[in-house]
């Protein structure tokens, strides 16, 4: 069932990638994907986050089956400093600028999550959030964000992934920390 709810989505998060990519934005400031996020989630029971250093942004989704645990899943947003030559449909409307590391799809990815998660909060307990945070290529975006608070208090566990396209397809690597 979740896999076929997943697959409704495919649509509209490709459409999300998508318009991310198109327009990538540097740094700690991420004002239009911050906005596609927010337009993406609209509607859902989040209770939503946001600080003054980053255009970051932290949506709390609080179960319904009573207390428990505290979960942080994270996206990047922010693109790299380079000129797009796809040539794609989709490509960077940004001079100078382009999503060639996969933020865009860690934040479909994450928004899609979201999407999955809040269809079933009455089964979770504890709460999930969502941590959609710029300024991962060398910006230092994740301290601001817990500095402004952001993640207080901090979650029992956070998640966070990357994608490998040069990687075996269906391999999953991982690491503590």
């Amino acid at each position: 069932m979740l896999l076929t709810e997943a697959r409704a989505l495919s649509d509209d998060l490709t459409s999300l990638r998508r318009a991310i990519h198109a327009e990538p934005e540097l740094g700690l400031h991420t004002p239009l994907t911050r906005d596609k996020v927010r337009a993406a989630l609209a509607g859902l029971p989040l209770e939503w986050r946001e600080g003054p250093s980053t255009t970051g942004l932290v949506a709390t989704l609080k179960g319904g089956a009573g207390a428990g645990r505290s979960v942080l899943l994270r996206g990047d947003m922010d693109a790299l400093p380079m000129p797009e030559e796809t040539g794609l449909d989709f490509a960077s409307t940004i001079p100078g600028a382009m999503h060639a590391c996969g933020h865009d799809a860690h934040v479909a990815m994450l928004a899609g999550a979201a999407k999955l998660l809040c269809a079933r909060q009455a089964e979770l307990s504890g709460e999930v959030r969502f941590m959609f945070q710029p300024g991962e290529e060398g910006w230092h975006g994740a301290r601001y964000m817990l500095d402004d608070g952001l993640l207080d208090p901090l979650p029992d566990a956070a998640f966070a992934l990357h994608v490998m396209p040069n990687a075996p397809h269906g391999l999953v690597a991982g690491r503590a920390g």
